[in-house]
Parts: C-alpha cells; structure tokens; sequence
C-alpha cells in the first residue's frame, strides 16, 4: 500500500495573551572606572533590555539623561536620567531607544575625570 505524504507549511500562530519572546539583553558592566562595552551600539526602534551590572565593591552610576528622554521607558528604574547602583549591584531597565549618539557618565565625584565616561551609539 502506498501513502501520501502531504507537506503543509508550517503557520506561526500566536493566540490572544501570549507572552512574547523576550527582547535582546546588552549587558553594561560598571566598574572603577569605566564601561563595558564602549561606545555602547544599540538599534533603533528595537526593544532592549539594558542589564547593568557594577563590578566593582562601591556605587557608580549610568548617568545618560538626553539618552532616557529619547527612549520609551518600558521597565525598570530611572530616574532622572540615571540608574544608581550600590557597589556588587544589578539593575534591569527595558526600553526602546531612538537614534542618535549620547554621552554616558558616572555622576560620582570625580568618577568622570577618572574615566568613567562612554557614548551610546544608536542607528
């Protein structure tokens, strides 16, 4: 006996309520003192998940305040313009950036002179 074998391409479903896939994470670490990765590059219009993570055994912070304004806030916790961390700390902030290049510095005394300085780079 001989079988048929019927191929039907697959369709991508999605039901009302779904949880959708999570958005990309980009990992910044923090530490005495700089960033990791520098000039940061993210896209576009594109949901991220920002994780920041301080590296070193005091607090420093992410301090973009033209970066925040231009981004839709998703989650996470900013506040005006910057994402304070205590020394060993993670912090999450989702959001969807718009292009444009910004500066990036550690508000902390000093920090900045010391090299705690970047650019956010968004195409």
């Amino acid at each position: 006996m001989r079988r048929l074998l019927l191929l039907v391409p697959a369709l991508a479903i999605v039901a009302p309520g779904a949880i959708a896939a999570a958005p990309p994470v980009q990992t910044i670490s923090l530490y005495s003192y700089g960033y990791k990765p520098g000039p940061i590059a993210l896209a576009a219009g594109q949901e991220v998940t920002l994780k920041f993570v301080n590296t070193a055994g005091k607090g420093h912070d992410f301090t973009a305040p033209d970066f925040f304004a231009h981004s839709k806030i998703v989650s996470g916790d900013v506040k005006q313009g910057e994402v304070d961390l205590k020394g060993g700390e993670t912090k999450t902030v989702t959001l969807v950036p718009s292009a444009g290049e910004y500066k990036v510095h550690c508000g902390h005394p000093f920090h900045s002179t010391f090299g705690m300085h970047t650019t956010i780079v968004v195409r």
